[in-house]
């Protein structure tokens, strides 16, 4: 201890201020802000980190925490983890905190799931350890609501639900093929589900992990006046860590945060706990969604959520089946492809359900959306025209903005063009809001450049317009954008305004699997055929359409594009009218 306080006191003394570090970020998250811009490194975060567990008090300032931890477990997998795998080494270096606790007694459940280690005195005493009514059986009041929890866990995560139970220690901690919880207090968290051992109980799994889980003993100092409120969602989530270890103890932080929080809620709807993670995800929409920084993955529980609301519960469990074999973004990529809508449609869906909460909730969306934190909204416009901007949330991979454009009086045509960065792919869905909480559905179409514009007709119409610039392929970009308002002309006459010439806008969603949409527009005075042929990327022509055009927009479906004859890859299509003709390319995902 006296060296992990010497190593405390240099970082406290050398290490710069991160210029990237938020001056919000506190515990776990500022450690790994600071290990990620170079300022310790991996074993002074590791002493960080077990110094923020059990003595958080002794931390360096900017590392304090003025509340604990609800959750420990995606921390100690980051610092037990190298390359996807536990190291052995570094649990044997800090074997005083990395192994299993001896406690006074031992409390089997009745189910003969669970065994229940507790103290009845001392620093980890058991809450109200002399109340032994309900039932009295020798035993402390709360150690039995413990056990019941967590036997509720099993009943409805692997009974119910179907998810596998986790794999047998081998009757580490006594008691033969029984899951050991021990009621042991750490400063800094709720609880922390510790991996352990591999094992080759389940046959074809090269990290499934046996484990052991911590939960505070009392909840003293935790604001919460009933104390099974805690202990509630607490067992929950950490139980569920123990089940995606029994799939892959090294799938990813990220998605084994955002799915044990959604459990959360999956068992005790009414508590609400997840709540308090919301605002590191409604914050920051520019994220990836598999950002992991020691908030965002928490508050992001809202990804399986929608996931579970528009798809079914089974949807989740099949991702966590697949990480069994690849690891949870490659899992979540593959099973949305094969049984949903695929990342790129669903991305762009989830992010549009994420602009309808609050007040904004139409009650068609989260079902508990009205409850929800309000997105941040990246830049709101009142006046027009705007000029050109820039975003400066520039978003990641899978990540968004949110851009609202209020009517604030103004009348006419609201005109909005948009263009991408050229390193990335985009959707840009939009959401016309003709009342607080009633809203029309639209996006941008956009050509192969990534740019594109949408006419709001009679603005006055609408309190709003929101666009949200969703970025689905290559790395973090920035895009432009701008809107002006054409006051002259009414709806009446806007087809007096129809291109002198044919324009192609491009194909809506792209990449795509099953269906897209080429988006073109024609001169007012053209009506009559058109072919549409598209061509694989060797030149050889694989489909032809013959469609009817009109002057105007045209949207021309390509429907039930799924063909055991055609691979996934890059496709063009090549639009004739007349002397006319104008291509395109577009990605089909098998």
């Amino acid at each position: 201890m006296r060296y992990l306080m010497l190593i405390l006191l240099v970082i406290f003394l050398v290490a710069p201020v991160s210029a990237d570090n938020q001056p919000g970020l506190k515990g776990w998250p500022a450690i790994l802000q600071d290990y990620k811009d170079g300022l310790i490194d991996s074993d002074q975060k590791i002493e960080l980190a077990l110094t923020l567990l059990i003595n958080p008090q002794n931390l360096p300032p900017r590392y304090q925490i003025d509340k604990p931890m609800r959750d420990a477990t995606s921390m100690i997998l980051d610092i037990m983890t190298v390359d996807g795998k536990i190291v052995p080494e570094i649990v044997n270096q800090h074997d005083l905190v990395l192994t299993r606790v001896n406690k006074q007694n031992q409390y089997n459940t009745p189910e003969g799931h669970f065994r229940i280690h507790y103290d009845t005195s001392g620093t980890h005493v058991v809450y109200q350890a002399t109340v032994d009514i309900d039932p009295a059986d020798g035993v402390p009041d709360f150690v039995n609501r413990t056990a019941e929890y967590f036997e509720r866990s099993w009943y409805y995560q692997s009974d119910t639900l179907g998810y596998d139970t986790p794999p047998f220690d081998g009757g580490n901690g006594g008691g033969t093929d029984l899951y050991d919880v021990y009621m042991h207090r750490y400063s800094g968290a709720y609880g922390v589900t510790w991996p352990e051992s591999q094992t080759n109980q389940r046959p074809g799994r090269n990290n499934d992990m046996t484990s052991y889980i911590y939960v505070d003993p009392a909840y003293n100092g935790f604001g919460y006046p009933d104390r099974t409120l805690p202990m509630k969602v607490t067992s929950a989530h950490e139980f569920f860590h123990a089940v995606q270890f029994a799939y892959n103890a090294s799938a990813g932080g990220w998605f084994m945060e955002n799915c044990a929080t959604w459990m959360e809620d999956m068992m005790w709807d009414d508590i609400n706990d997840n709540y308090y993670y919301m605002s590191s995800f409604f914050n920051n929409p520019h994220k990836s969604i598999h950002t992991s920084n020691g908030g965002f993955e928490y508050g992001a529980f809202v990804w399986p959520t929608y996931l579970q609301e528009r798809y079914g519960h089974e949807l989740i469990k099949t991702i966590w089946e697949w990480t069994i074999y690849t690891n949870a973004l490659n899992a979540v990529l593959a099973v949305l492809d094969e049984y949903a809508s695929g990342i790129i449609d669903d991305y762009s869906t989830f992010a549009t359900w994420n602009y309808l909460t609050g007040t904004r909730n139409d009650g068609e969306h989260y079902e508990e959306g009205s409850a929800y934190s309000s997105v941040r909204i990246m830049r709101t416009h009142t006046s027009y025209p705007t000029g050109d901007n820039t975003s400066w949330m520039q978003p990641e991979l899978f990540g968004c903005n949110y851009v609202l454009f209020a009517r604030a009086g103004n009348t006419g045509n609201l005109r909005i063009t948009f263009d991408g960065g050229d390193s990335g792919e985009w959707i840009v869905p939009v959401v016309k809001s003709t009342g607080t909480n009633q809203h029309v559905f639209d996006f941008i179409s956009l050509n192969n450049y990534d740019e594109g514009e949408i006419l709001i007709p009679n603005f006055e119409n609408y309190v709003g317009v929101a666009i949200i610039p969703c970025l689905v392929g290559g790395p973090s970009s920035n895009f432009d954008y701008s809107a002006e308002l054409d006051t002259t002309t009414s709806i009446d006459e806007i087809s007096g305004n129809l291109p002198d010439d044919f324009k192609l806008h491009g194909n809506y969603p792209n990449p795509f699997n099953g269906s897209t949409i080429i988006s073109f527009e024609a001169p007012e005075s053209y009506s009559g055929n058109a072919e549409v042929d598209i061509y694989d990327i060797l030149g050889k022509r694989v489909n032809k359409v013959d469609v009817l055009i009109k002057g105007g927009q045209n949207h021309l479906l390509l429907d039930d594009w799924n063909n055991d004859n055609l691979v996934s890859g890059l496709y063009y299509y090549r639009l004739i009218v007349g002397d006319e003709i104008l291509t395109g390319k577009m990605t089909y995902l098998k």
